[in-house]
């Protein structure tokens, strides 16, 4: 079997698909650019606006085709004009071979950030080709499934909304940074403080900050809110700030911190953990170097009893695959994309067939072979 094609098409809605805009874009969250007023109320305001995403596919002479994504709409001039050629020839089971030259090859730009979300979204795309290939989930390649249902918790600060979905698990998002001062500090106080009157002392809590604190901000608002015992507090600091996670992680009590959904590669989880930067790694699978690559960061992390929690692995078919296989994951997060108003949850991947929603707080991971989804042609560019 050889590799034949390898392209990234632009995933766009189709006329008659509508749907609210998420909070996730358009509500008031701390973010690394709250300290600007003009950027401060909605992340909308400074994201980048370069267009649609990209779906990666794989397509061999046997006629198979992987899907591997999503990313970033530059990343599909890596994939075309760079990767492509690489790999066209090739044998696709060989993914420890492909992963490794795609990286090399990078080298000269790469090592995170975009570069590292195309080779991401290949890999992926490897492995749905190779449980195609033999018949079996991508689970079962990756030394069959632990678990048959996933726990799952809950992104998001409409929590009695959610609730009703049989979450039990909630993670939140902080509103409120250093630029707020005392004032933000109550306010974050009061989101917490109202969730776990509504939840119930039963019920874990996590924070999301999103990289918009400091030390400091970090350091008052953990002491602050151990009342409420949250399980953990996230990505409180920019994710290069290593001697700052290390100092926070040594001096936070009652709650671990967690953070890694904006690192990349082994190599970023080495200097994460080997600095003991936190007690949580949250790596993005999309992100940081596809499934093979999470791999190498799960045994890293196992071998220094640190907990791996993917970011948005619940909504990712990927994620769903590699989180069954894993013993070291407790949990999977599951980002509600969708508002009160929408009346339902909904997939952040809508243009494919076959994604698993939570029942009752869990996942169940498809059966089917591969990753056990097909694309929605209506949403192609192409």
């Amino acid at each position: 079997m050889k590799i034949t094609r390898v392209w990234a098409t632009p995933v766009r809605p189709p006329a008659h698909y509508t749907e609210h805009a998420s909070w996730l874009s358009e509500s008031l969250i701390a973010n690394p650019m709250s300290i600007y007023p003009r950027y401060k109320d909605r992340r909308s305001s400074w994201n980048a606006r370069w267009g649609h995403e990209i779906l990666v596919r794989v397509e061999t002479d046997e006629g198979l085709v992987g899907i591997g994504g999503t990313a970033p709409a530059p990343a599909r001039m890596m994939v075309e004009d760079h990767l492509a050629h690489l790999l066209v020839g090739e044998n696709p089971t060989n993914t420890e071979r492909l992963w490794d030259q795609m990286y090399r090859a990078s080298l000269p730009y790469g090592r995170k950030g975009l570069p590292i979300m195309a080779i991401s979204a290949v890999d992926i795309a490897l492995w749905d080709l190779l449980g195609k290939a033999r018949g079996v989930p991508v689970y079962e390649l990756l030394g069959g499934k632990l678990q048959d249902r996933l726990p799952v918790y809950a992104t998001g600060n409409e929590v009695a909304w959610y609730q009703q979905f049989g979450f039990t698990r909630f993670k939140l998002a902080m509103p409120y940074g250093p630029i707020d001062g005392r004032a933000g500090i109550a306010g974050n106080i009061a989101l917490v403080e109202r969730v776990r009157e509504t939840v119930g002392l039963d019920a874990e809590i996590m924070l999301d900050c999103y990289m918009a604190w400091d030390l400091e901000f970090s350091l008052r608002m953990a002491e602050e809110l151990r009342p409420y015992q949250p399980r953990w507090i996230e990505e409180c600091l920019p994710p290069d700030d290593y001697e700052g996670y290390a100092e926070l992680t040594r001096r936070v009590e009652g709650m671990a911190v967690a953070t890694g959904e904006h690192e990349y590669t082994r190599w970023g989880f080495q200097e994460l953990l080997s600095r003991h930067c936190c007690h949580i790694v949250q790596p993005d699978l999309s992100w940081c170097g596809g499934i093979s690559e999470a791999r190498k960061i799960a045994a890293m992390a196992s071998a220094r009893n640190v907990s791996m929690i993917p970011h948005a692995g619940g909504l990712q078919p990927w994620g769903i695959h590699w989180l069954a296989a894993q013993s070291t994951v407790p949990w999977a997060e599951y980002v509600v994309v969708a508002n009160r108003v929408d009346g339902e949850l909904r997939s952040l991947y809508p243009f494919l067939r076959g994604v698993p929603l939570p029942v009752d707080g869990y996942l169940t991971p498809t059966d089917q072979p591969g990753l056990g989804i097909e694309v929605d042609t209506e949403w192609l560019a192409e």
